[in-house]
């Protein structure tokens, strides 16, 4: 067969890379590296070839490429009749790492190199008509066969962040009475066991109430001991009348926004069940 000269840098990646292997001759690379890999082993920036030579040697890859159409055209059939299961899948033939590129500039340029396969799929089919209803009727029948969750399991740090804090000394947070009906409430809605409760509870004690739950000499077995024992140990400090008092004499502090300052008074009023009308008329 006639053999003629062809300038190296002319070759495409996958002919250098095929002749770097003929010459047992490291193939990796990107094109300038391959180029100028072969130009050092043959001496001269040009190689005589044969028509045989350049051509590509990726008959495996187009092999893998056709049954892989193949199966997309059996699927695209397959829908277009009106069959919703899809034919299964025949094994595709592992592609030669040596066939595959390497590089970014291999692969685009085997890109450009290869004849594309032109898939069409149909811009419009029946079948699609019969598929939706049918998936919608399977997913109805999933949501209402399917099992209820289990219920969420509170960690102490849970109930702990949420329940308020009492601090008998301080006129903003609730009163003894408020803290504990506050519990209660939420206790019901969460449906918190009595032992969490109880335990986030004693948590939540701040000041003096910190200093009485340490310093007794019993430990509350029950909600019921733990709540009547802390109502009668610090019962509400101020009447109505006490806090409608505090109430008109309180004034913003110097470090005291406008904001903070409404806030706290409502707070103080709350604490009494001194509405927002009946404390400010």
């Amino acid at each position: 067969m006639p053999r003629q000269k062809f300038a190296i840098a002319d070759l495409s990646c996958p002919v250098l890379r095929k002749l770097l292997r003929d010459r047992e001759l490291r193939s990796a690379g990107r094109k300038p590296d391959l180029v100028k890999r072969l130009i050092d082993s043959e001496g001269s920036d040009e190689i005589e070839l044969s028509d045989n030579e350049i051509e590509d040697n990726d008959d495996d890859l187009r092999q893998t490429v056709s049954a892989l159409v193949e199966n997309v055209a059996s699927i695209m059939a397959a829908i277009k009749n009106g069959q919703v299961g899809v034919p299964p899948v025949p094994p595709v033939p592992p592609v030669p790492s040596a066939v595959l590129p390497q590089d970014d500039d291999a692969i685009a340029e085997a890109h450009h190199q290869r004849t594309p396969f032109n898939i069409t799929a149909p811009t419009h089919s029946t079948a699609f008509g019969d598929i939706e209803p049918t998936l919608r009727r399977r997913n109805e029948t999933m949501t209402s066969t399917r099992q209820p969750t289990a219920e969420y399991v509170f960690q102490p740090r849970d109930v702990i962040g949420i329940l308020p804090t009492f601090d008998p000394l301080d006129d903003v947070f609730p009163s003894a009475e408020q803290f504990i009906d506050r519990i209660e409430k939420l206790a019901q809605v969460y449906h918190w066991e009595e032992y969490l409760v109880l335990f986030a509870a004693q948590a939540k004690l701040k000041g003096p109430a910190k200093r009485w739950i340490d310093g007794l000499q019993t430990t509350f077995a029950t909600w019921e001991e733990f709540s009547k024992a802390l109502i009668a140990d610090f019962p509400s400090r101020f009447t109505t009348e006490d806090m409608r008092q505090r109430l008109d004499s309180s004034r913003r502090a110097h470090n005291e926004t406008t904001e903070e300052y409404f806030f706290r008074v409502c707070a103080m009023g709350q604490r009494s069940c001194i509405t927002y009308d009946e404390g400010f008329v």
